[in-house]
């Protein structure tokens, strides 16, 4: 059995017609959320001589963070993963939600108790969250981490499109002002506090080649960092991790969030690599904002072999979705996550 002690995603995935990254809106208009990046810019050998700034398409870490909390709880409760009631309803409180959990920590309880506590549901492990209250401040830092999803330079477009919520009995809300009747002012207060009629929006739609990373420690997987011990089973963590890797997979081939009940994404095409570490060496991540990453990871990788041992680390290239599910079904078969000591 492959033991796995952190492993990382890095993907190019090409994305059509989505709107998963909604920055808020200004009146009726939804605006799509934009970062600036710098990028290396590089000479004829191949040397980087400068850099070149953008501001492109993007989706926040947040997002994928809140798509892969939903597919892991689906997964866990297929599974029959332990979830509190919270993490269950998906409640962003996690273990903070439950009125049992709260009137634990109102007790004061040790702190090593309270983060056992939070280790016995998978989602709140894996996932991780900030107790807060009581007195207490405690941090179950997150076992999968998540960067910003960015458009590569020149390779994004958004586009606008007007999106109605047409009335059946009116073509618009009663229009009042300060000449109307009482009887037709009353009537347009009354219709738009009910929030009916003919409503307009300004809608985004947002295609391009996005640069994709993702981080998982899985030594941490069901680890005390005050006891310094696994409070669970080689058997549960095992399961948990598993569990990580199929939520992971879904996260990149089926993102769901923001507007996808009319604007669900076209995932158009990926490639990338799956890097996995069996040592302390971290496993290697690129970004797909540089050219030639997939390369680029297999010679750190190399280096990382000749400092570490042979096989201290594995790049694991794939072209497309098949190809991702390929890679990760061997470490979902086989895999077994790492521990701290020993």
């Amino acid at each position: 059995m492959a033991t796995i002690k952190s492993l990382s995603i890095a993907a190019r995935a090409v994305l059509d017609l989505h709107a998963l990254n909604n920055e808020g809106n200004e009146s009726n208009r939804l605006m799509t959320r934009q970062v600036g990046i710098v990028t290396p810019t590089y000479d004829e050998n191949r040397l980087m001589d400068g850099f070149s700034r953008a501001t492109v398409n993007a989706i926040s870490g947040d997002m994928n963070k809140h798509i892969f909390a939903d597919y892991f709880r689906h997964v866990a409760l297929e599974r029959d993963l332990p979830l509190c009631e919270a993490c269950k309803a998906l409640d962003p409180g996690r273990m903070m939600a439950n009125p049992d959990f709260q009137a634990y920590i109102e007790t004061k309880p040790p702190a090593a108790d309270i983060v056992n506590r939070l280790i016995s549901c998978a989602l709140d492990d894996v996932g991780g969250i900030l107790i807060t209250g009581s007195g207490q401040s405690i941090k179950r830092k997150s076992a999968v981490e998540f960067g910003w999803t960015v458009a590569l330079p020149g390779a994004s477009e958004v586009q606008e499109y007007i999106h109605a919520r047409h009335a059946v009995t009116r073509v618009t809300r009663t229009k009042a002002d300060k000449e109307s009747s009482k009887e037709v002012r009353d009537q347009a207060a009354s219709e738009k506090e009910m929030n009916i009629g003919q409503m307009v929006f300004n809608r985004p739609a947002s295609s391009g080649v996005y640069a994709f990373v993702a981080h998982l420690d899985a030594c941490a997987i069901g680890f005390n960092d005050i006891t310094q011990e696994y409070p669970i089973s080689a058997a549960e963590r095992a399961e948990r991790l598993r569990a990580t890797l199929l939520a992971l997979a879904q996260t990149l081939l089926h993102p769901k969030g923001a507007l996808t009940s009319t604007q669900l994404p076209h995932v158009v095409d990926i490639e990338g690599f799956v890097s996995v570490s069996q040592t302390a060496a971290s496993a290697p991540l690129i970004s797909p904002l540089t050219d030639g990453y997939i390369q680029r990871g297999m010679d750190i990788a190399q280096g990382i072999n000749r400092l570490h041992g042979a096989n201290a680390v594995d790049v694991l290239p794939f072209a497309g979705g098949e190809g991702l599910l390929n890679q990760l079904a061997s470490l979902v078969e086989d895999g077994a996550p790492g521990v701290y000591r020993g």
